[in-house]
């Protein structure tokens, strides 16, 4: 597992790239826990829901800001944490069961073990977002976006247009076969190797020009699995640059992996990440940060393991 420290840049932008996800994660927890103020008064004040909710998003744009590509735990840590401002009105009664000289006590006692059973639940329920995201056949939807560029179409179909034996970021393509297939590499962040040695991983498919022309350009692209996905990118010239207009038809998403991929706003992600080589800012975009995971770094605290002195041994 591989953890850096967002920069400034790189924290703005990931609030921004995810501000769906955000506002999903945050009205939720902040209806569910006004409605209980509205309802019953007396277990949940309307300042405690107030701060409540002002506390979960705190922690959502937190998380967001420190963990950007684990989108299904953040909306668990959300639903966790609604769970445990629900049950804070019967911990507080619970532990006034005690003695009254031993109440704080046993408040901060049972709060540490909610916190606990919070982290259980929202491993939990990452399991079963899961299950949901994924399950399910496969949904016919295109998907669309548009990013303006400061550069001519030229310029343009050059750098974003997926060619054969050309390199254009973290894409790196072959030469084309008899059948008009050429084979695409993408290194993607990757993990440990266990051992404390981070390596990237490399995803592979192949793709087909299926047409291409100086303001259009169209692509299909077989994963490995025999799923296809065909992607058409336009390129418009305006005043002051060209946009880059880009469709794309997954043939493998559900409704679940639709979701998720407008929550992230992820296409208009991997465009940045290309329009931002152009003008030389490299390194903000969420394709280019870690993959780490709160669940992860917690149990690389708890858990750590003995530094290895030397690998080649």
């Amino acid at each position: 597992m591989s953890f850096a420290w967002p920069t400034t840049q790189q924290a703005l932008y990931r609030v921004m790239r995810l501000r769906r996800l955000i506002a999903f994660t945050v009205v939720i927890p902040m209806a569910v826990v006004m409605t209980i103020a509205l309802m019953d008064p007396a277990a949940l004040s309307a300042a405690n829901a107030t701060l409540a909710s002002l506390g979960i998003a705190a922690l959502v744009v937190g998380h967001v800001v420190l963990f950007p590509n684990v989108t299904l735990e953040t909306i668990a840590l959300s639903l966790s944490a609604t769970f445990l401002v629900i049950l804070m009105p019967l911990i507080k009664v619970l532990s006034l069961w005690a003695p009254v000289e031993q109440a704080s006590g046993a408040f901060v006692i049972l709060l540490g073990f909610a916190v606990a059973m919070m982290g259980v639940a929202m491993a939990l329920f990452q399991i079963i977002l899961g299950a949901l995201v994924y399950a399910g056949p496969a949904v016919r939807k295109t998907l669309n976006t548009t990013l303006f560029v400061p550069c001519s179409p030229t310029v343009a179909f050059q750098q974003f247009a997926l060619r054969p034996q050309s390199r254009r970021g973290r894409v790196l393509t072959g030469p084309v076969d008899e059948n008009g297939f050429f084979d695409v590499a993408v290194a993607v962040s990757g993990f440990s190797d266990g051992e404390g040695i981070y390596a990237p991983q490399v995803v592979k498919l192949d793709a087909k020009v299926l047409s291409s022309s100086a303001d259009r350009h169209d692509v299909m692209m077989v994963l490995r699995n025999g799923s296809v996905t065909v992607t058409s990118q336009k390129f418009v010239a305006t005043k002051e640059g060209c946009d880059v207009q880009v469709c794309d038809m997954p043939g493998d998403f559900t409704v679940g992996m639709h979701a998720l991929f407008w929550l992230t706003d992820q296409q208009a992600d991997n465009l940045t990440e290309t329009a931002d080589s152009l003008i030389g800012q490299v390194g903000r975009t969420n394709g280019m940060a870690h993959n780490a995971s709160l669940m992860a770094v917690a149990g690389t605290i708890l858990s750590p393991r003995a530094p290895v002195s030397n690998h080649t041994e």
